[in-house]
Formats: C-alpha cells, sequence, structure tokens
C-alpha cells in the first residue's frame, strides 16, 4: 500500500504529519485516537469547546498530562507548538494563527464553524478536510475553488459515506465500468423524527440532534449530494426511490424502476439491517467479460453490484490526511453542482418562527438536482438555521427564500451568495501553494480575527 509505504518512510525520517483537529465530539475523539496509531502523524492542536473532552481524547489516545498543555491565544498555542508538545485550544480563533501544522481536520458538524475554519485554513495556504457532509454540501463548490486558488487541498473524508463511496466509484471506472446508481444504505426512515424520538440509541458523547438527522433521511440526503457534486451523479427523482431490498434483489430491483444510469440513491433493508451499507451497481458489456465475472462469482451481466456492508468513520479518515498531505490529492470534493438539499417541514410552522436547522424540530432535508432547486427558489437546508419564516408553512410543504429573512448575516450565507453566483470568469488563475491573495480578494476578511 502506497499510503503505508511513504508513511513507514516519513516515521522512519522522523517528519510527522502534523495535524489540527477542531472539535472533540465522538468522531473528533476517535480521530485523535486513531492519527496517534498512525505512522508519520501527530494530533498536534485539537480545538474544541470544552478543553477536557480534548485532554481526555489524548490521555486515552495514551498521551501523558504532562505532554498536553491548554492555549487561550495564538501567541501561547505558537510558543506551546514550539515545545513539541499536544495543545489544546478552547478558542477557536487560533486557527487564524497556525504554525508548524500540515492540515486541520475539522469534525464539528456546525457549518458556520466549519465555514470559518475552512477559510482561516485554505488563506494560510494549509490543507483542510472535513467530516461535515452537512457544510460541503451547502457551500462545498466554492471552498473547493478557494482551496484551488491557494494550490491547496480541500476534501471531505474516508470513513463516511461520501469518502468510502467515492473509493468504490473510482475502483469500478478504473475496472472499465460504467457507473448506473451509487447509493447508500438505511435501516430506518421518518421525515418527521424530532430528537425526543431518538434519545435511546444515542450513546455517550453523541449529539442527539445529528443522530435525528441520520433518522429523518437529512443526513442521507446530504451524503449523496456531496457524492453527487463530486462525481456529477445525480438523483433521478427528488428525494431518490429508495427502494426496500436484500443483497441479492438489490441491483434487479433498482433495474426496475430507475429510467436512466448515472443516478444517486438510496435503499432500506428488508429483514437485515443494510444502515451502514454503501453499493456501486456497475454495467460492463462483452461476451468474454461475462464468462469472466461469472466465473468469479459477480453474476451473468452486464450489471454488477460492489457492496461494502460497513464504513468506519474515524478509523479510516487518517487515509485522507495521507492522500491531501503525501500526494496533493481529495479523497472527494466537489466539481461541480449536481444536486442540493432543501427544506421542508416537519410540522405546521407558523410565521415569526425561526427555523432551528438540521437535525431538529422544525425541518428536514430532502435531495433534487440543483437547477431545479435554484429554479424553484428552495431554501437549502444548510441556510435553515439562520432563517426565519415570514408566513405560515404546512407540514411537508417545501420551503422557498420567498418564505423567509435572514435576521442577521454571517460567513455561510456570504459563501453561500458567491457559490450562487460564481462563474469561471468570476474567479482569478490558480496560485501556487502558500501564495495569498490581497485582502481585497479574499472573502469574509471580517471573520479572520
Amino acid at each position: 500500500m502506497a499510503v503505508y509505504k511513504e508513511l513507514l518512510e516519513k516515521r522512519g525520517k522522523k517528519f510527522p504529519i502534523n495535524v489540527a483537529v477542531v472539535g472533540a465530539g465522538w468522531f473528533g475523539k476517535g480521530l485523535i485516537g486513531e492519527i496517534c496509531r498512525w505512522p508519520a502523524m501527530e494530533p498536534r492542536l485539537v480545538v474544541t469547546r470544552t478543553v477536557d473532552k480534548a485532554v481526555d481524547a489524548y490521555v486515552q489516545a495514551g498521551i501523558s498530562q504532562s505532554q498536553i498543555t491548554v492555549a487561550r491565544s495564538a501567541s501561547e498555542l505558537n510558543y506551546q507548538m514550539s515545545e513539541n508538545g499536544y495543545v489544546v485550544s478552547d478558542k477557536i480563533e487560533v486557527i487564524s494563527q497556525l504554525r508548524d501544522i500540515d492540515v486541520v481536520f475539522e469534525a464539528t458538524g456546525d457549518i458556520e464553524i466549519g465555514a470559518k475554519t475552512a477559510l482561516w485554513t485554505i488563506e494560510q495556504g494549509i490543507d483542510f478536510i472535513t467530516i461535515s457532509a452537512e457544510m460541503d454540501a451547502t457551500i462545498g463548490f466554492i471552498l473547493k475553488k478557494l482551496a484551488e486558488e491557494k494550490g491547496v487541498v480541500y476534501s471531505n473524508s474516508d470513513g463516511d459515506q461520501p469518502g468510502v463511496l467515492a473509493r468504490m466509484i473510482d475502483e469500478a471506472k478504473l475496472l472499465g465500468f460504467d457507473i448506473v446508481v451509487a447509493g447508500n444504505g438505511k435501516g430506518f426512515l421518518d421525515y418527521h423524527t424530532v430528537p425526543e424520538d431518538i434519545m435511546k440509541w444515542v450513546r455517550k458523547g453523541q449529539n442527539a440532534r445529528k443522530t435525528t438527522s441520520f433518522t429523518d433521511g437529512t443526513k442521507q440526503s446530504m451524503e449523496l449530494a456531496v457524492v453527487s457534486n463530486a462525481t456529477g451523479l445525480v438523483p433521478e427523482k427528488r428525494g431518490m426511490h429508495g427502494p426496500k431490498v436484500t443483497k441479492e434483489t438489490l441491483v434487479d430491483n433498482f433495474l426496475k424502476i430507475i429510467s436512466r444510469e448515472g443516478i444517486v440513491d438510496y435503499v432500506m433493508g428488508v429483514n437485515v439491517n443494510l444502515g451502514m451499507t454503501v453499493f456501486v451497481i456497475g454495467k460492463r458489456n462483452g461476451d468474454f467479460v461475462s464468462e469472466a465475472l461469472d466465473y468469479y462469482k459477480m453474476g451473468k451481466g452486464p450489471y454488477y453490484l460492489f457492496f461494502r456492508d460497513h464504513h468506519l468513520c474515524f478509523f479510516e479518515a487518517p487515509k485522507s490526511i495521507a492522500d491531501a498531505v503525501l500526494f496533493d490529492t481529495a479523497t472527494i470534493a466537489p466539481k461541480g453542482k449536481f444536486a442540493d438539499v432543501f427544506a421542508v417541514a416537519k410540522k405546521d410552522l407558523k410565521a415569526g418562527q425561526k427555523l432551528d436547522g438540521i437535525g431538529g424540530y422544525s425541518v428536514y432535508g430532502l435531495i433534487d438536482r440543483a437547477e431545479t432547486v435554484r429554479e424553484e427558489k428552495l431554501l437549502p437546508l444548510g441556510l435553515a438555521e439562520y432563517a426565519k419564516l415570514t408566513c405560515d408553512v404546512k407540514r411537508d410543504e417545501p420551503i422557498t427564500y420567498d418564505m423567509v429573512d435572514f435576521p442577521e448575516e454571517n460567513v455561510v450565507l456570504e459563501l453561500r451568495r458567491r457559490q450562487d453566483t460564481w462563474s469561471e470568469g468570476g474567479m482569478h488563475s490558480g496560485k501556487g501553494k502558500n501564495q495569498r491573495k490581497t485582502e481585497e480578494e479574499w472573502p469574509t476578511r471580517q471573520w479572520k480575527r
């Protein structure tokens, strides 16, 4: 494995990849521990709201308390980093003044914090990775363009379903298969789920609203929008098909309901939990090909199933760190805006009500083609938490821009507007790594300090 060999060589030369992790929740804590176990990687900095969580994550990973210090400012951070220890900070602004960091991994799940972190990181010419499908589906395209301007990597992460699917799609294409369907599996779906409904499934350290977004279908729509924007595969219909299948019937069931190839979709399990599944249906013709693949137990074709019954989240995420730093490669990143996720009312809503966003009580998300979302002026779900209704909305009614105001400006709204008006002529030509824009060229300078 090329990555493993490269990392072992770097470890032998005592040349570690220094990582800053933003967020020490369920995923961030696991990631910190795994980075410590990978060759030639060090989680040198953890930024989180609660210092004790980061310290606990370090200690669980085998770092002694004596090696951990707390920084309350950028100057403290850089002094402590120079001492070759491990640093914790509860001040997100320290990300804007990093030294000796090769890559920043954002693991908060908060779109606004993620956006600020991405801008600060990219501006400094540092590679940026996120686990946030929510942020990527909402403003990932413009962040990718800004990263290209700096000559750095913007990437979503391996381990979660979009990153794992991206690798499966690449491999299938490399083997000569046309992609018919790429998607993931769910064990349960209820659009109207609210946090109280899922508390018995929320494990210690997990976020109830995050788990709600899994159950109400929002997370799945966000994840497959990320895949769509990176690959050009599109949802065939609003909300996708989501047939009930087993592994054995998956291909045949899709072939009965789809009218075109090259789509993203999902499956629901029958008598089996397919909730951790990722899959690709590939197509390849040819008598000899068919004979050979049948011999290799792939079936008679020309449609073949590539299937993975698991994705391992933070266990696999360090692969994306290695890809970015060693090979200047993103695991998965937007190449266009092909799909979007818009807000739909979970219940009857009243004028004047502030929407509570992803995994809450007021809205869920559905995927559709980006052009449709744009033409119908549908409200992107990633903007919902900043919006206030100007009219009543019925349960299961899509929410449009005409139905909301945004009481306060923020970096996410600014980036989304810039993304929506972006054109090839509106961006600057690529610049070398670590070459900065002028003050006028760089967006959202007010968020820098």
